[in-house]
This record gives structure tokens, C-alpha cells and sequence, in this order.
């Protein structure tokens, strides 16, 4: 793939080499897609890139099995909450041939696919976020468009690369539409931050894509999940400020935007008495929190 890295002057352009979770393959017709379902028989197929003896990607200490495997796990709990079917390629560290990730969700007959890696590049002022799809794949296009737009829209990452094709080897052979997400540069330090401690974020915006193609209407309350609210804004620059706040103290916080209004939210608890435990932890720090299900 083609990566230009911004500075304030100049825009450098590199040509990445691939990495083995990211095979090209020469441009062919991608297999017929399959219309969606009704909402209640939709089924999800989450791709962990890389696994086992392949680490993908590496760099500031992290490897991109493991934030892979992490953002999508999240993200199937989130969709699981919206009466999605959730498949994986893999739920361990296990290595898992690409072939046998196109095969086990043509099987498993979902109605799309989405890949979750992370970038790198040698010069580590890359940076950013991007996703892809098969070239002539309008379905794909439009699944691609929807997470990329999620990413940067709920305010998890401005590096915006846009929307790609490539005929990476996973995208082609799945018999349904199918994005892959490279989320960030792992070779960059302040990518790789948002890569290790933003994965709720991260996860949540990849979801309300995937739930916007779908047309599927996103539940911030998750199905009965308990949260703790420290704020809601008319605009987005106060509730980051707040998150960065609250991570300073050691929060994971997230935005959930809706209706114009953006929330800032911590944790999400099946047991209503641990969001109680979080919320008067938060107060003890100087925090406004309540409660919200």
C-alpha cells in the first residue's frame, strides 16, 4: 500500500512493503456478495490479523496480534449486545492461515467480514488510520466508508487516510462485504499509545460502523450494561478535554455521541453495585458521575 506521512511543510510518500496477514493478490472478481439479513438473523464475522508464531507487525513494545485480537474481541461484545451473531477467526493467541479466515466465514455464511490490523512503516513519522476494500466491491466500499467515518466522526483518531482498495487476499475471498481496518501505526509512538490505551474507544467507533451499514440503530446502553456518565457536551473539544482528564488519573474513558451531544462514559458493568463502586471512586477523584443504563 501507498503511505503519506503529513508534516507541516511536506508530504512524504512510501510504498509499504506487505506483512503476512496482508497478502495482495492480483486483481480478479471478487466472489458474488450476499445481501444482508433481517436485523435478527445478522451474523458478524471479526478477523484477528496475525496470531501465534506470526506477531505481525511490532514496535513501542507492542505487537499487532495481540492489539488485533484485544479491539476485536471488544468489538464482538459490543455487537453481541445488539443481537448480532458473532463469529471470530480466532479468540486466542493461535496462528490461523488466511485461506482458513476466508473459509470460516464463507461457512459460517455471515453477512460481513472485517479484518482488524495495525500499520508500520521504517520511518516512524507515519501515522494514521485507514481501511480497505476490494476493488469493484460497492458493498465493501460502503462497509470500508462506515468504520473509517466512525473512527474519525467519534473523535478516537483525526489521522484520517480515507478509504482504499487493495485485493488483499481476505477481502477478496469472502463471499460476503468485507473491510479491513488498519486501525494505526504501531511504528509510531503516539499511534501506538491510542493503539494500547484507547482500545474501548477504538473497539466502540469500529462497532457503531459496522451497526450504521448494517442499519442497525446503536444502543449506548448496551443491552442492559451499566456505565459511568462524568459529562455531556455540545462540543466534542470539552468532552475530550475531559477524557483526557480522566485518563491522566488512570480511566479508560470513551465518547458515545448522539442527537449532537457527546457523553463522556467510563466502564461498562453487568452488576449495577461495580458501576456504584466506579462512580464514587470517580467522586473521590473530583469527578461528577452517575449512574446510566
Amino acid at each position: 500500500m501507498e503511505i503519506c506521512a503529513q508534516s507541516s511543510s511536506v508530504a512524504l510518500k512510501f510504498d509499504i512493503p506487505k506483512y503476512a496477514g496482508s497478502v495482495e493478490l492480483p486483481k480478479e472478481e471478487k466472489p458474488q456478495e450476499n445481501p444482508p439479513k433481517t436485523p435478527s438473523k445478522i451474523s458478524v464475522f471479526l478477523d484477528a490479523g496475525h496470531g501465534g508464531k506470526d506477531p505481525g507487525a511490532q514496535g513501542n513494545g507492542l505487537n499487532e496480534k495481540d492489539i488485533a485480537l484485544s479491539i476485536a474481541l471488544k468489538t464482538g461484545e459490543i455487537l453481541k449486545n445488539h443481537n448480532i451473531d458473532v463469529k471470530y477467526s480466532r479468540t486466542t493467541d493461535v496462528f490461523v492461515e488466511l485461506d482458513d479466515r476466508a473459509s470460516m466465514a464463507n461457512n459460517a455464511n455471515s453477512d460481513i467480514f472485517v479484518s482488524f490490523h495495525c500499520n508500520s512503516f521504517t520511518d516512524s513519522s507515519a501515522k494514521g488510520t485507514e481501511t480497505y476494500h476490494y476493488p469493484g466491491s460497492a458493498e465493501g466500499a460502503k462497509l470500508a466508508k462506515s468504520i473509517q467515518d466512525s473512527i474519525i466522526k467519534n473523535g478516537v483518531y483525526n489521522g484520517d487516510r480515507g478509504v482504499k482498495e487493495n485485493t488483499y487476499l481476505v477481502l477478496k475471498q469472502t463471499k460476503m462485504p468485507a473491510a479491513l481496518v488498519e486501525m494505526a501505526f504501531i511504528s509510531n509512538s503516539e499511534d501506538a499509545n491510542i493503539l494500547k490505551n484507547r482500545q474501548n474507544e477504538m473497539a466502540n467507533a469500529i462497532a457503531m460502523g459496522i451497526l450504521d451499514y448494517l442499519e442497525i440503530p446503536y444502543n449506548e446502553t448496551s443491552e442492559g450494561l451499566y456505565r459511568v456518565q462524568t459529562g455531556a457536551f455540545s462540543q466534542r473539544e470539552n468532552a475530550q478535554n475531559l477524557v483526557d482528564e480522566l485518563k491522566a488519573k488512570g480511566y479508560e474513558a470513551m465518547i458515545v455521541e448522539k442527537g449532537g451531544i457527546y457523553k463522556v462514559q467510563v466502564g461498562a458493568f453487568s452488576q449495577r453495585g461495580n458501576a456504584d463502586k466506579l462512580a464514587e471512586q470517580l467522586k473521590a477523584n473530583g469527578f461528577e458521575a452517575i449512574v446510566v443504563r
